[in-house]
């Protein structure tokens, strides 16, 4: 038995981080929350986590720029269907400059947005590059912490509040719905102002 949770152990190390690499090409939001659960537990480690997602996010997100850049006809179909957001996109780059590379990581709405604007731009590519690892660093440590030490604060309050565990129970509902209601306003994809994008259009 202690063979077999020892063999699940070993693939778990492996496979999970394999798993919130891939899983963070896209969104990650969930990904990165996990492993910063697990990694309070022991489970993961808390920085090749971050290193992990950021690596994933940066992959994804640049990958799409790069192919959007280059391969800009394969994606004819999807730009033409996002033609006024990408042009609000532009508009909104060319008055927040970088800090839009740095917020869209946080906004579902405009999530792929800015990529796709800026691969369909002429947007400095290494600018890009170098941005974009600096937002994805920011990301995974920021939602990772988050999690490792929301996750830490709740075990201390198991440990020092056991005998009335009914008030853990409570603490982890209102934690729980609390960081559903969060994940569920930022994954709510954003109204984009009508008038901003028809003008741009």
């Amino acid at each position: 038995m202690e063979q077999l949770i020892s063999a699940f152990k070993d693939s778990f190390d492996t496979w999970g981080y394999i798993i919130l690499f891939f899983y963070c090409m896209g969104s990650g939001y969930v990904g990165i929350f996990a492993a910063g659960i697990l990694a309070t537990f022991g489970h993961m480690d808390i920085v090749l986590s971050i290193l992990i997602a950021t690596l994933g996010n940066f992959t994804g997100s640049s990958l799409f720029v790069v192919l959007l850049r280059y391969q800009r006809k394969d994606f004819t179909k999807y730009l033409t269907k996002h033609r006024r957001k990408i042009a609000l996109m532009h508009i909104w780059l060319k008055k927040y400059g970088a800090i839009l590379i740095f917020i869209n990581k946080y906004i579902y709405g405009i999530k792929f947005l800015v990529p796709m604007a800026i691969g369909v731009s002429r947007y400095d590519l290494k600018h890009f590059l170098f941005l974009n690892f600096l937002a994805c660093t920011i990301w995974a440590a920021s939602l990772g912490l988050i999690a490792f030490y929301a996750s830490k604060i709740i075990v201390t309050l198991f440990d020092a509040y056991g005998q009335h565990s009914y008030i853990v129970v409570v603490c982890i509902f209102l934690v729980v719905m609390l960081l559903f209601w969060w994940l569920s306003k930022i994954a709510k994809p954003k109204t984009l102002p009508q008038d901003s994008a028809q003008t741009s259009s």
